[in-house]
């Protein structure tokens, strides 16, 4: 039988809908992730992690990864395509969850209905004390550009939702670089050195030391005086 460009193309589609059914149903119940799941990507990330203290991006292997987790690599290819998918994936969650962990809104001026974002230094300093390795990571390691890029872009967007009810001109007219790598690097520089000298300062110290570095008058004359705020001053 002569099998056309199209009709191999068919018979793929086919295949694949038939194994991503079958992956659905095991993974999926009624529109919600079983718990089977969820335990598994948890230690494939801590396992992530921990290799961290060890290993870079580039080293880490599916072997390392499916052996500190305790899985099989069957298991790890039910959730994840390849190694470069599964580091993506991570890299990507944990930022998001240190934004919705550190980032608290606030009224603006009183208003309830003006919201505005800040971050509190205290949590920062207690996620990256957490993982700190992960931190030293995306500040050091040359595979981890794009992540630091994603690490900044959410940054900024914070930024200019904290000034845009009050006066945002100051902040946007400078170059949006000069911005993110002040408040990317200075935060992510500061955090390195507290981990590299082994966490010695409380994160509440750190916090509120931090916090008065970042009311100069750079911060004062674009409207980010209180961006940055510590739980204990």
């Amino acid at each position: 039988m002569m099998y056309t460009y199209k009709s191999i193309v068919d018979i793929m589609g086919k295949l694949n809908n038939i194994t991503i059914n079958l992956g659905v149903r095991g993974i999926y119940n009624m529109g919600k992730i079983d718990p089977r799941v969820i335990k598994t990507r948890k230690k494939l990330r801590q396992a992530f992690l921990d290799l961290l203290k060890t290993r870079s991006l580039s080293e880490m292997n599916i072997k390392d990864l499916t052996n500190q987790a305790g899985v099989t690599r069957g298991t790890f290819y039910l959730h994840y395509r390849d190694k470069d998918t599964f580091i993506e994936t991570i890299m990507e969650e944990i930022i998001e969850d240190f934004y919705e962990s550190v980032v608290e809104y606030v009224p603006y001026q009183g208003d309830e209905e003006k919201q505005i974002p800040r971050i509190v230094l205290d949590r920062v300093f207690a996620y990256i004390g957490n993982s700190p390795e992960f931190f030293v990571t995306l500040l050091n390691e040359n595979d981890a550009e794009d992540y630091r890029v994603l690490f900044s872009e959410r940054l900024y967007d914070y930024v200019l939702a904290h000034v845009n009810y009050g006066n945002s001109i100051p902040v946007r007219k400078m170059p949006k670089e000069l911005v993110n790598n002040f408040v990317v690097y200075s935060l992510l520089g500061i955090s390195n050195a507290w981990v590299s000298e082994g966490q010695i300062y409380a994160n509440h110290y750190i916090a509120a030391m931090v916090s008065k570095m970042y009311r100069s008058e750079l911060f004062i004359e674009v409207g980010l005086s209180d961006f940055f705020v510590s739980e204990t001053i």
